[in-house]
């Protein structure tokens, strides 16, 4: 005979698993330092390619001002403060943003798995209790 209890709980486990399970694994793996490290490091590096193409796009786009301001020294020290200020600046923000977001998911999946654990338990002890 089957024991309802047990179908919903297995169903509800197998659900979890389709729908999160294989992300929270990946995240799993990690501590949580080293994952919001780690996703904090590539967010550097992406805000630094994307400060790059809008330099990029800056120069291309006032080229014959770029080009004026290259001849004049002491414009162009202060124009390269202001440029360093602007990409700590981007890169501040976005890491700081980066690092909150990544740890409200790896806190979140914690939640989830611990979730997930103690329907484990649940399903060994219903288990047991048959036996």
């Amino acid at each position: 005979m089957l024991n309802e209890e047990k179908v919903i709980l297995m169903t509800k486990m197998a659900a979890f698993i389709d729908r999160e399970g294989k992300k929270n694994d990946a995240i799993n793996s990690y501590f949580k330092s080293d994952y919001v490290g780690f996703n904090v490091i590539k967010a550097v590096i992406s805000a630094t390619i994307v400060f790059g193409i809008c330099i990029a796009t800056y120069v291309l786009c006032n080229f014959e001002m770029v080009l004026s301001n290259l001849y004049n020294t002491g414009n162009l020290l202060a124009i390269g403060r202001r440029v360093l200020m602007y990409y700590l600046l981007l890169v501040g923000v976005y890491s700081l943003v980066a690092y909150v977001i990544y740890s409200y998911r790896y806190s979140k999946m914690r939640k989830s798995m611990k979730a997930y654990y103690g329907d484990l338990k649940k399903l060994a002890r219903l288990y047991e209790k048959e036996q």
